[in-house]
This record gives C-alpha cells, sequence and structure tokens, in this order.
C-alpha cells in the first residue's frame, strides 16, 4: 500500500529522518509511537504528500491510482482547512473536488451545527467529526490519523472509532494512527513502532508485542534481565523486560505481570527518559 524507501528529511536544519525505510501494507492497522519530537506527526505528513522528503521517496500501491491524494485520508492536528466557510460551503467544495455523488452525513447528524454555521465557530470535536466527514466521504484507501483524537470527549470519540472499524471490516482499508489513546485503540491497531532518534527501534505485532513486554514486581536480582525500565521504589520495584521470553519465569522471584497496551508503551517511553 505505502512503501518509504531511504528516506531522508531535515527541518529547520534539525535531521529527522535519515535513510529510513517502511512499508505498510494493504489492510494493516498501525500505531506509530515515541516520545514528544521524535518525528511522528512528520513522518505522517511525508506518506500523505503534504511534505516532501529531502532524498528517498514514498511509493503507493496501485489501490491508490494515478492520483493517489485523492485515496489518501489525513486526519491532521490542524483544524484550519476551510474555518472561513460554512459548514454547507465546506461539503459542496470537498464534494466537487473528489467529486461525491452523495455526501455522507451520518456522524455530522450526531452534532449540534447548521448548514449555515462558520466552521471557524464550530468546537474542536464539531470540527474534527467534520473533517472526518469529509475525508470518509472521499472513500480514500489509506487513513492517516494525527493525534486530534485527543480533543474529542468520550461520545464523539466513540462514534469516530466506530466509523473507522467499520471501514476496516468492509472496505478493508489501511489506518495508519500516532499516538493516541493507547486504551481506546487496543483492539483497533496490528502493528506497532516505535521510533527512536529518526529510526525505527521496534516494529512488533501487537499480540507478540503482548508478550514480549512484560513487568515483574518485586524483582530485587534484575541484572541478568532485559530492562526496558524500572518503577517502584528499592524495596519494592518495578521492573518492565523487553524481550521477554518464557525462560525468564525461572529466573525471577518476582511477579509477572501481563501488560496492556497503554502500560506496553508507557514503559517504552520510560525508558527513552530514563
Amino acid at each position: 500500500m505505502i512503501r518509504l524507501n531511504n528516506l531522508s528529511f531535515k527541518f529547520d536544519k534539525k535531521q529527522i529522518f535519515q535513510n529510513f525505510n517502511l512499508h505498510i501494507p494493504t489492510g494493516e492497522s498501525c500505531l506509530i509511537t515515541g516520545i514528544n519530537g521524535v518525528g511522528k506527526s512528520t513522518l505522517l505528513r511525508l506518506m500523505a504528500g503534504v511534505l516532501r522528503p529531502d532524498s528517498g521517496d514514498v511509493k503507493y500501491g496501485e489501490a491508490l491510482g494515478s492520483n493517489p491524494k485523492k485515496k489518501i485520508g489525513f486526519i491532521s492536528d490542524s483544524l484550519s482547512v476551510y474555518e472561513s466557510l460554512t459548514v454547507k460551503q465546506v461539503i459542496d467544495l470537498h464534494s466537487s473536488l473528489y467529486e461525491i455523488d452523495e455526501f455522507d452525513r451520518s456522524l455530522i447528524s450526531h452534532l449540534k451545527i447548521s448548514n449555515g454555521q462558520i466552521v471557524k465557530e464550530l468546537s474542536v470535536g464539531q470540527r474534527t467529526i467534520l473533517l472526518l466527514s469529509l475525508v470518509l466521504s472521499a472513500k480514500p484507501e489509506l487513513i492517516l490519523i494525527d493525534e486530534i483524537i485527543h480533543s474529542l470527549d468520550a461520545y464523539l470519540r466513540k462514534l469516530f472509532l466506530e466509523k473507522i472499524i467499520v471501514l476496516i471490516a468492509e472496505r478493508n482499508i489501511t489506518l495508519v494512527m500516532v499516538n493516541v489513546n493507547f486504551h481506546d485503540i487496543e483492539n483497533l491497531v496490528n502493528r506497532v513502532i516505535l521510533l527512536k532518534n529518526g529510526a525505527i527501534a521496534v516494529d512488533e505485532n501487537i499480540e507478540d508485542l503482548k508478550k514480549k513486554v512484560k513487568r515483574i514486581d518485586g524483582e530485587n536480582s534484575s541484572a541478568n534481565l532485559p530492562i526496558l525500565s524500572k518503577t517502584g521504589n528499592p524495596d519494592f520495584p518495578e521492573v518492565y523486560i523487553y524481550p521477554f521470553s518464557e525462560d525468564m519465569r525461572e529466573k525471577t522471584n518476582g511477579n509477572i505481570i501481563d501488560l496492556n497496551l497503554t502500560e506496553i508503551i508507557t514503559a517504552f517511553i520510560g525508558g527513552e527518559y530514563a
């Protein structure tokens, strides 16, 4: 679906990526994460074609056709698009640009907005759902979602994610998300990519990752374990292990704890700041 080949990119003389490679096949749901400033949103913009690499290239699969931008739905953290227009004007303009015969209003029907309202007067949540409706009405094959859904309340976030789940089930879309609420998407993504220093530090299937990252409570002799990060206190430490293997159960006296996606990502991020 999308392949980044030896991609390099600088921003204000700062090297963000150097000879970066990534392949995301059709139908995959992928989470990209990492510490603040590591280049997650930049990577999404490079995939969307909003930014151009200094060297290397971005290749799209045949499903995106001869004009990939028309088949890519990019939901960025910037909601300034069309803000001076009314809701109706935005819908009409978008429908004309993307040759949409019938605009799908199923999502925005849940919002208390009228056709005559100016976009910049809408709440952040309302603008986010409107943007999602615009993107999805073009029936994209590849959807790129930045951190914007953090701004949605619980009800709108549920609507947002349910719509994405339906699209995955019905149309086998390819999905790439950046650092969203991990608890909400745990059953949505099947691949986790952690960026570090402009490269991929972790690239795992989510179920494999859950097997490989564990917390050991009360382990005081962890010298021979692959420690990712530590929390707790000296008397009762909490040690995060990666990669964990089953033979380690015999090497520790601590309690081995399974983790959810939020805890796993927190352990990796904690290791970065340690």
